[in-house]
């Protein structure tokens, strides 16, 4: 047995041991599953339906050569929503979900106040209708674990 070998048992079981323990593999893997089915799911879902959104005048082609209304009106949603959602997944708060639960009102009514051709009108609509949904379950599971842990 060398010297370092002997070290590095002393270093492992020492100190450093907590530090070890706090990167175990499966603690993680945990962590992230807990995240995962406690709603993280839901602002990945969002972020695809903002991702969407903010593409669709170009991906369903109801953007024109010069920028109107509906191009507008989905990049600003889109963006809303798909940075909003970033910054669930990052540091989950709360408001984040009722920022998303605006936007979706705000997706959800355009189409009646502002005049948009019919595939954009669907297309802000539906994906309003779907952030909404995604938002209140993820609220509605944030109250079901935190009344669960009392």
């Amino acid at each position: 047995m060398t010297v370092e070998s002997n070290a590095w048992r002393t270093h492992r079981a020492g100190v450093h041991a907590p530090a070890l323990k706090r990167f175990d593999n499966m603690s993680f893997r945990r962590t992230a599953r807990a995240a995962f089915f406690n709603g993280g799911w839901c602002d990945v879902a969002n972020l695809v339906v903002g991702a969407f959104l903010f593409s669709s005048p170009w991906v369903l082609g109801f953007g024109g050569p010069v920028t109107n209304t509906a191009t507008q009106t989905a990049g600003v949603l889109g963006a809303l929503i798909g940075v909003t959602s970033v910054a669930a997944l990052a540091a989950f708060e709360a408001w984040e979900e009722y920022i998303l639960v605006l936007a979706s009102a705000l997706a959800i009514l355009s189409p009646a106040f502002i005049d948009l051709p019919g595939s954009a009108a669907v297309t802000v609509g539906l994906s309003g209708v779907a952030t909404l949904a995604l938002a209140m379950l993820r609220l509605w599971l944030l109250r079901r674990t935190a009344s669960a842990s009392c």
